[in-house]
């Protein structure tokens, strides 16, 4: 971990948890539960203000360690993390003439599957800038890692000693599938027409689950916790990710408070996974098979 003065260290969070609320949809959901919705101008002021944070990690001395990070904010901002995914360069793709002419064209559940094809761009973008900066995959977590490592205790988790990750990550990943799966049935409205095939929803399911994970676990995670937790520590790193990792569930399933607490709880976890592993696996784990639940339930009531 890199060192600072005291009076460096408030300002360099303070910018990183700007960066990062700025990034969330935080701003969103006050507008669209509280007010008349979000104005179409709304989204610019966040890329405007990520915008000039970068700049400040350029010319600032002491902001530079933040350089990489916001970078990477901004970067899946503007391709479509934003604004609720109602912003930036996949949401134009989608909307486009052109792309709906050709999913039109498409089985339903082909077309579905495209559209978590084109939303793993942000993670290719992000792939790039972390090579061009001279990261090899280790250090972005792009590895299995140490499946078998220590798990530092946590009150959250209810532990007092160490366990093996090959233990609790076994544990856990069986928890949030069995949670989502009991979650899910519990909300679920049936179909009124007949139940699509399962046969063919589930493997389209874990398709989609595959790269939503991958996609997610690396943006979301990986990434902005290589470049962070050797600059301002472990617990702010994972803090950071947890709390936009969470708020960006709000409108995801489940959804709301309960949906946040939820994801941030998730996210809080694998984040944990990857630092004390040094690698992705049980962070992919715990997150794909709640998705193929997830994803399953989904395209049934498509």
């Amino acid at each position: 971990m890199e060192e600072y003065t005291v009076s460096q260290r408030t300002p360099i969070l303070i910018v990183a948890w700007t960066a990062v609320l700025l990034t969330s949809n935080l701003a969103i959901i006050f507008w669209r539960e509280i007010g008349p919705g979000e104005p179409i101008w709304w989204p610019w002021i966040h890329a405007i203000g990520l915008g000039v944070i970068l700049l400040l990690t350029l010319i600032v001395q002491f902001l530079k360690p933040l350089r990489e990070f916001v970078g990477i904010l901004l970067t899946i901002f503007l391709l479509g993390y934003g604004a609720g995914w109602n912003f930036g360069l996949i949401p134009y793709i989608r909307e486009s003439a052109i792309w709906l002419s050709w999913t039109a064209t498409l089985p339903t559940l082909l077309a579905d599957i495209m559209v978590h094809v084109l939303r793993l761009t942000p993670a290719l973008a992000v792939l790039l800038l972390l090579l061009v900066i001279g990261l090899r995959r280790a250090d972005f977590f792009l590895i299995k890692g140490d499946i078998h490592a220590p798990v530092e205790p946590s009150k959250l988790i209810g532990m007092k000693e160490s366990e093996p990750w090959s233990k609790i990550g076994s544990i856990f990943a069986i928890i949030f599938t069995v949670a989502t799966l009991i979650f899910l049935l519990g909300s679920w409205e049936a179909p009124s027409g007949p139940i699509p095939n399962l046969l063919i929803i589930i493997p389209i399911a874990i398709v989609i689950a595959t790269m939503n994970a991958f996609n997610e676990e690396f943006t979301l995670r990986a990434a902005p916790l290589s470049v962070l937790w050797q600059r301002i520590g472990k617990e702010q790193a994972l803090l950071l990710t947890t709390v936009y990792f969470g708020l960006g569930h709000f409108y995801g399933v489940p959804s709301g408070i309960i949906g946040v607490i939820l994801s941030g709880f998730l996210g809080w976890f694998l984040g944990k996974s990857m630092l004390e592993t040094k690698g992705f696996f049980w962070a992919w784990i715990a997150h794909f098979l709640p998705d193929v639940v997830i994803f399953t339930f989904i395209l049934m009531a498509a």
